[in-house]
């Protein structure tokens, strides 16, 4: 099978950079594109309390989310670029995106845009439990996209 455009999703653990390292290898086997996602989560808002009744600590919730995902994406930003780089050091095509959002929906969409022959993902050590009420990005992404995906495992020290 030929890859011509390898989907890299990475997270901010330090798991990234070994599955960016394994994406980069595959690319320069296959001479592929690399396009490197990361996805913002969103963490829940701060509600107004039932006798806020203009919503005033709605808007101040609102807003403070705001704030802290644009400084999410300037840190995300800065911090693709450094892959950005070592891999055009490599002679390897990349480019980036991320999204804010449910990080297996955002895959799964950026897979269809793109038009991705492979997706490569990370895949965390989560006992069984965790993983029942956590979920899976890597088990949603399996499941759900239409090419080939390569859930990489980094090997325990």
């Amino acid at each position: 099978m030929d890859y011509q455009k390898i989907l890299v999703a990475i997270d901010r653990t330090p798991q990234a950079e070994f599955v960016f390292h394994q994406s980069l290898q595959l690319a320069k086997v296959y001479k592929s594109q690399l396009k490197l996602f990361h996805c913002i989560s969103v963490s829940p808002m701060i509600l107004g309390s039932p006798g806020d009744l203009y919503g005033q600590r709605l808007n101040h919730g609102a807003q403070i989310q705001h704030e802290l995902i644009e400084q999410e994406i300037n840190e995300v930003s800065g911090w693709l670029s450094t892959f950005v780089n070592y891999a055009e050091q490599q002679g390897v095509s990349i480019e980036t995106e991320y999204q804010v959002g449910e990080a297996g929906y955002w895959i799964r969409e950026m897979t269809k845009k793109w038009g991705a022959d492979l997706v490569v993902v990370g895949r965390r050590n989560r006992s069984e439990l965790a993983e029942l009420f956590l979920g899976s990005v890597s088990n949603y992404v399996v499941h759900h996209v239409k090419c080939s995906v390569l859930v990489v495992q980094q090997p325990e020290d």
